[in-house]
């Protein structure tokens, strides 16, 4: 017959409070409640919405971007061939500021301050272009 500890010893079970063993619900790691205080929570949570709303904008700005650059094409090919045909003109002529002294009368004392793609409206469909700007006139090739 086998005994057991519990049988070889003598006495009355104790229960210590001092040297009790007490496990916390949460282990061994604070719940997250606890980590950080309630203002420091609400800051992160404004940021990260902040950073979600910003990028959000970003992307349907790259969106509309794009779909109106589609739009204005009858066709996705035309609207490439155009662009490279005038990309491949600015090439040749050495630059947006020679393409615009060559278009245009420019006198001595102007300067081209601003070029970008611009589109002309018409009733037969949009006309891809440059738009000069200088510091004296407006143009448009």
């Amino acid at each position: 017959m086998k005994s057991t500890f519990q049988d070889q010893v003598v006495g009355i079970p104790v229960n210590s409070e001092k040297f009790a063993v007490r496990r916390s619900p949460m282990r061994y790691l604070p719940g997250p409640d606890s980590q950080y205080p309630p203002a420091l929570k609400q800051t992160k949570k404004d940021s990260i919405l902040e950073r979600m709303n910003k990028l959000g904008k970003k992307a349907d700005s790259f969106a509309n971007g794009v779909r109106e650059h589609v739009r204005l094409g009858s066709k996705i090919t035309e609207t490439v061939k155009g662009k490279l045909s005038l990309g491949a003109k600015i090439l040749q002529e050495g630059g947006v500021e020679k393409t615009f002294k060559q278009l245009f009368a420019v006198s001595e004392d102007e300067k081209l301050l601003k070029a970008s793609q611009s589109y002309l409206s018409t009733t037969a469909g949009p006309i891809a272009g440059l738009l000069f700007i200088s510091n004296q006139k407006t143009c448009l090739s």
